[in-house]
């Protein structure tokens, strides 16, 4: 695109990693709202009314929206942006780095059901410690076992919220 359709002066209008990251908003904003009456059931109805005032579709479309809307605006600005791209200069290592956080996050998610929130929490947070180096005992333990310990017991004693349980429960 040329600087005449930029309103005739300035830089040229040209697309950039930014570009890519608006149009992967959208995207997300799009999928949420078509995953919404697949994955958000309305509360049973009581003699006809329903149970609550809100329906549980509204914060998911709202967040949909929402995607749309700031990558629509980030669209548009990055069009003007003349940034740099600074994942060409990244290492493979970098790339590899990524892939192996990505891989943990995906047994991470198979783990939750057959090992419990904290267990699985405390495996895979202390071997990802432990592959980007950290060698510290008392720190892997904290992030590894105390945390994923704390967040169980806040999220199901006092927030009241289900998470999987330990596999021994």
């Amino acid at each position: 695109m040329f600087s005449e359709a930029n309103g005739g002066g300035g830089r040229p209008l040209r697309a950039s990693y930014n570009t890519v990251v608006a149009l992967g908003c959208i995207a997300l904003g799009v999928a949420v709202w078509l995953m919404i009456p697949y994955q958000v059931q309305e509360p049973p109805a009581i003699f006809g009314q329903n149970s609550s005032g809100i329906s549980p579709t509204l914060f998911p479309r709202i967040a949909a929206i929402g995607f749309i809307l700031i990558g629509a605006l980030y669209f548009v600005a990055s069009l003007r942006m003349n940034e740099p791209n600074p994942f060409r200069e990244l290492p493979a290592l970098a790339y590899g780095n990524l892939a192996v956080v990505l891989v943990a996050m995906v047994l991470y998610v198979a783990l939750l059901r057959p090992l419990g929130y904290a267990l699985s929490s405390a495996l895979v947070a202390s071997a990802i410690s432990l592959y980007y180096g950290s060698r510290n005992v008392f720190g892997i333990a904290f992030v590894g076992v105390v945390a994923p310990l704390a967040i169980y017991y806040l999220f199901t004693r006092m927030l009241t919220v289900s998470l999987p349980p330990f596999p021994w429960n």
